[in-house]
């Protein structure tokens, strides 16, 4: 790498780490609080609990998987946690605060742009990198998703960096370059195990690069070797205990969605165009994935997209349900805005004429950013400020040992606030009291609030929320 290329690299990554500081005090209670609340409670039992890296926890005993057994020791044993880990490193540092949590991610998106940026420069040219690591890094879509307290935007960085050192190992295939792509890829699965839909372009790469003389070349059999057992090992060790397995095989195809005419819409049209890309970024994406298909370079963003829309089919409710798990296109998505940026001017064949064209895609980024915005804004809000407001009495005047029933629709956002463990739902209280419940506390003075109110200790009650004992009933 030139001086450079490292100074253009370095500038794009600081810009994407300053504006994922963007309200980064926000308590837990943004866009998809469930899925931070979880990850959060994980880092911050391993504080509170002890480090095992092996045994994950959260807050909840509430039942996760299919067949909802007793999870009575709050397991959480779904993707290995390194991102949790990472932050409970921190935390131990610096003390809990979600501020760090997100800090960690914003590092690990500010990474991934920055080997985003070199990859754009090895397949292509500098333009192209600096254009698609400086969209990856300010579309609005991203800009939330790299801030949350989820392990997406360590998975999608541990992407990026693996398809860097797989291009490094396919041009020198040296067991150094195979063990640092393999550890980079073992990690990225460890994450997220979707990530090995990235087969895909990594072998089309290693053919097109080495032809039949890749079955030659022992260290093409080991690299992927090493970087599945991990997993495989990971993988067995959750088998043994599925009371802490989240229930996903929803995920797949529920209610038979995949390939009607919902699926299409919701990925394409709502997500895609108006959500991630934009409209403008769209029409750039859509550009540059037909210039793409002119090169043999360019054929690898075609094969890495269809890495990922493989992925978007094979889950295919989990992606009409979560907008973030579209998250994986967004590196190669910015790798095609940029190629139809400058094949849209390359078109011009004079001076006026790229001017013209120049302008033209120009404007076709600025409504990308602004529609983007616009969608997005609201992501940054905090959902239910009492919900915060009443976890924090909790979490002021009951026991540090106080088992909450915090009812929030099953989100354990509510629960994470109270700094406490117990349940994400209400209904069968006499069972969880005797499964050791001691208090409840609920924004909504619904039927279930009033019954309990009048059996039970009220501790206190406002427009707000309200806070019972249950280890006292009325005489």
């Amino acid at each position: 790498m030139t001086k450079k290329d490292f100074l253009i690299a370095l500038i794009i990554t600081v810009i994407c780490f300053t504006v994922r500081l963007y309200k980064i005090d926000n308590p837990i209670a943004d866009q998809h609080s469930f899925r931070q609340a979880d990850t959060a409670a994980v880092a911050r039992n391993f504080i509170k609990e002890g480090f095992n890296p092996l045994f994950p926890q959260s807050d909840s005993f509430t039942a996760l998987s299919e067949t909802q057994l007793p999870n009575p020791h709050r397991y959480f044993i779904n993707e290995f946690p390194f991102y949790n880990s990472l932050v409970a490193l921190v935390y131990r540092l610096k003390g809990i605060d979600p501020v760090y949590a997100r800090l960690v991610s914003i590092f690990f998106a500010s990474l991934g742009t920055f080997f985003l940026y070199l990859i754009g420069k090895k397949l292509f040219s500098t333009k192209v990198a600096a254009l698609a690591a400086l969209f990856y890094a300010v579309l609005p879509f991203n800009i939330y998703y790299g801030r949350v307290i989820m392990p997406d935007p360590t998975f999608i960085s541990l992407s990026i960096i693996s398809f860097y050192l797989l291009l490094r190992f396919v041009d020198k295939p040296n067991f150094i370059r195979g063990i640092l792509f393999s550890l980079a890829f073992a990690l990225a699965l460890l994450v997220k195990p979707y990530a090995i839909f990235l087969f895909i372009p990594f072998i089309y790469w290693v053919i097109a690069n080495h032809g039949f003389s890749t079955f030659k070349k022992p260290m093409f059999y080991i690299a992927p070797v090493i970087a599945m057992t991990p997993l495989l090992l990971w993988r067995y060790h959750a088998s043994l205990y599925p009371e802490g397995i989240f229930y996903s095989s929803w995920l797949l195809n529920k209610y038979d969605i995949r390939f009607t005419g919902a699926f299409f819409r919701w990925l394409i049209f709502d997500r895609m165009n108006r959500l991630i890309f934009a409209t403008g970024g769209f029409v750039l994406f859509f550009f540059g994935l037909v210039h793409s298909m002119l090169s043999k370079k360019g054929w690898l963003m075609v094969f890495w997209l269809l890495s990922v829309l493989t992925y978007f089919t094979v889950f295919a409710a989990g992606n009409v349900q979560h907008d973030y798990y579209q998250l994986p296109i967004m590196p190669v998505g910015a790798l095609l805005v940029s190629l139809g940026f400058f094949a849209i001017i390359d078109n011009g064949k004079n001076i006026f004429q790229k001017l013209s064209l120049g302008i033209l895609a120009s404007t076709l980024i600025v409504i990308s950013l602004a529609f983007g915005w616009y969608e997005v804004r609201g992501f940054f809000n905090v959902n239910d400020w009492n919900m915060v407001e009443a976890g924090k009495r909790v979490d002021e005047i009951t026991p540090q040992d106080a088992l909450v029933i915090a009812p929030y629709q099953t989100n354990p956002a509510f629960l994470y606030q109270t700094n406490r463990h117990g349940w994400t739902m209400g209904y069968d209280i006499e069972k969880k009291i005797a499964e050791g419940a001691t208090y409840y506390v609920s924004t909504s003075y619904d039927d279930e609030a009033r019954g309990l109110e009048k059996k039970y200790t009220l501790v206190e009650k406002n427009d707000k929320y309200i806070i019972i004992k249950l280890t006292e009933t009325k005489k």
